[in-house]
């Protein structure tokens, strides 16, 4: 990759970025050195959990920028798979935390591949590329979702990534074969990224796990299932696997654990508990009114799409007037 390409993209980022730049230009690259910038990106990976995204967001791009100018003044491999990492984590934020658009997002994951790729970190390459899938997955368009996650493991084995990120991906298929509408499809690759993760889970450790794969482990991976077992019908079976991933998981883990509460609430739905599922729903509210998380907030819409029968309710009103009080008072757009 040419020393100008980094410089290159993230001077485009910053003509166009999904957040607001800052008044005081990014810190000199000079004064900071490759350990110094890596430990600035743990330090912000370690906030994903726990800080409001719109105001994340901004220190995430800062820093990226910051890691485009020493890339451009140095090569060094420690700082382009910081600057990976760093990437990553804005596309995370805008997509999954503030939902800003595709068009927002494909910048910094163009950014976070090229960043893997010239840190020769393979595993990290196969992250980002598992999550370009997401988006057309979302949007129905299967091939393009399919081919970026084939893409994506064909890194993963060239790059000897270990066994949590290659179970991630074949997560990251099972839910964009549920998002095709072909759930059935996706207990295969369910059973297959159990059975890669069964060594790690009986060994009891994170040996071989890269300090930046955060978003995933057995308890999720059973999230992902339960949501698929949503998807065929299987409210039963959905249930149990949600309720073992809410077992599993850290204190920290506030947004999976508000994407959960809200699967289960579809199940409650599903079979024809409405006041359980209004019940579930708030928890979900009161976690994303903590820190904010769009993508939990769509699950309760959706949710709420299937209690219309019920609509007349007591509950139900209570939970449209918390969700449009909720949008008169959500987060701005960062970019505003």
């Amino acid at each position: 990759m040419q020393r100008r390409s980094f410089l290159a993209g993230a001077a485009g980022l910053a003509a166009g970025a999904p957040v607001t730049a800052p008044r005081r230009a990014a810190a000199d690259s000079g004064s900071v050195d490759p350990a110094a910038y890596a430990r600035t990106t743990t330090r912000l990976r370690e906030q994903y959990w726990t800080h409001e995204p719109a105001r994340l967001l901004p220190k995430v791009a800062r820093h990226v920028r910051v890691g485009a100018r020493l890339m451009n003044r140095r090569p060094d491999s420690r700082v382009a798979a910081a600057l990976a990492e760093s990437a990553l984590l804005v596309s995370r934020i805008a997509f999954f935390d503030l939902q800003l658009g595709v068009e927002r997002v494909e910048p910094w994951q163009d950014l976070a591949l090229a960043a893997a790729d010239a840190a020769d970190d393979g595993a990290l390459g196969a992250a980002v590329l598992g999550h370009m899938a997401f988006a057309p997955a979302w949007s129905g368009r299967g091939g393009e979702a399919r081919g970026r996650l084939a893409a994506a493991r064909a890194k993963a084995s060239r790059g000897g990534a270990g066994p949590v990120v290659h179970a991630w991906l074949d997560a990251v298929a099972s839910e964009a074969e549920v998002r095709l509408g072909n759930p059935s499809g996706a207990f295969r690759l369910l059973d297959r990224a159990a059975q890669t993760l069964a060594p790690v889970q009986s060994d009891n450790t994170s040996a071989g796990t890269p300090e930046w794969l955060d978003w995933f482990s057995g308890p999720r991976l059973d999230g992902f299932r339960g949501a698929a077992e949503l998807a065929a019908g299987r409210a039963d079976q959905a249930r149990a696997a949600l309720h073992r991933t809410l077992a599993g998981l850290a204190p920290e883990a506030d947004k999976q654990r508000a994407v959960t509460l809200a699967d289960l609430a579809a199940a409650a739905a599903a079979g024809r508990e409405p006041e359980d599922a209004c019940g579930l729903l708030h928890h979900v509210l009161d976690l994303v009114e903590r820190q904010g998380y769009a993508t939990a907030v769509d699950r309760v819409r959706t949710v709420r799409a299937a209690l219309t029968p019920w609509a007349g309710e007591r509950f139900v009103a209570e939970l449209d007037d918390r969700l449009a009080a909720g949008q008169a008072t959500s987060s701005p757009d960062p970019a505003a």
